[in-house]
């Protein structure tokens, strides 16, 4: 088994990613100070849609050569990581301020796309299978959104008229450093995945698996390192808007628009998966809800139920535990 070359493209590619990321965050900031953009809309949108774009380009992909396991796992196990190991970390760097419109309407947003998928693994007669029908209702569901964030009067930033507000970049600078910052995440995220998934297949993972640990980390690598590094700077708006944005153009866009390319079936106990990213994402919700941020507390508490989910879903795929397909035959 030769790990060389997939090692060295897991390594240069995270280096990519790293600066990629640095630039991306700079540049959107400066962008949404100049147009007197909330950085939240900037991080529910074009940061969210930035770093979303391996995942894109590995579930599409995998939808298309029908490896569905792949395709699917990596959405689910990407939303996963985003919302308890990337929040649970940026919230122990800084404890993560949350924005009022997040828990209005962009976290009920995630919970729904989310729990929307428990009546997709069943409805039509097409059990374990994402239909083209259900693909074009997802992909509708995520065009409303985004213009209804686009449509929503940018009142969050008011200027104090003694104060200025500092740009890191003149907006001409700024658009140049986001688009080499998006290259260089897209570029990065892609040479990770490649690397990542040669990794797991030689040492003999199931497809769901890789799926859910080793792609969807490779694939969530730009959130992470974009949300701790705009964790880092203070964006509080930047780094939680994008992991929220991010979970929901995963199931939205990138399954809906897999699903349209090609139905996508997947395996039977995803089920279990599903239902706890719905389960981690109304955690998240009302974490949030309570406090109106995310404590550092809240962070240990994420990345405890992180750790002890992927020592589960190794454990199932290792062992396929009974208790498994006990619970999808009643459910």
């Amino acid at each position: 088994m030769n790990f060389i070359l997939p090692t060295l493209l897991l390594l240069g590619g995270f280096l990519i990613l790293v600066k990629g990321a640095d630039f991306f965050v700079d540049g959107a900031s400066s962008i949404a100070k100049h147009f007197k953009v909330s950085s939240l809309v900037i991080g529910l949108t074009v940061v969210a849609f930035g770093t979303s774009l391996p995942e894109a380009a590995v579930s599409i992909s995998s939808a298309i050569k029908g490896s569905g396991d792949i395709s699917f796992g990596n959405v689910i196990g990407s939303n996963i990581f985003n919302l308890l190991l990337i929040l649970g970390i940026s919230s122990i760097i800084i404890p993560q301020v949350v924005h009022k419109d997040l828990i209005k309407r962009d976290l009920p947003v995630a919970i729904f796309s989310v729990l929307l998928l428990i009546p997709m693994y069943y409805l039509l007669g097409t059990q374990n299978v994402i239909t083209r029908l259900e693909g074009l209702l997802l992909t509708i569901l995520v065009i409303s959104f985004v213009v209804m964030l686009i449509k929503k009067p940018n009142t969050e930033i008011k200027l104090d008229e003694k104060k200025e507000i500092e740009m890191t970049y003149p907006i001409k600078k700024a658009i140049i450093i986001t688009i080499i910052g998006a290259i260089g995440i897209a570029l990065g995220g892609i040479l990770v995945t490649n690397g990542a998934k040669e990794i797991a297949l030689l040492l003999g993972m199931s497809e769901l698996l890789v799926g859910l640990t080793i792609i969807s980390i490779g694939t969530s690598l730009p959130e992470l390192v974009t949300s701790i590094v705009a964790a880092s700077k203070k964006e509080s708006d930047i780094a939680i808007g994008n992991i929220i944005g991010s979970n929901i153009f995963n199931v939205l866009f990138i399954l809906g628009f897999s699903a349209l390319i090609t139905p996508i079936s997947f395996n039977q106990t995803a089920i279990f998966d599903i239902i706890f990213v719905s389960i981690a994402t109304i955690i998240v919700y009302l974490f949030a809800l309570r406090r109106k941020q995310i404590t550092r507390l809240h962070g240990i508490i994420l990345l405890v139920l992180y750790f002890g989910y992927m020592f589960f879903i190794i454990n199932r795929d290792l062992s396929q535990a009974n208790v498994i397909s006990l619970f999808i035959n009643y459910m």
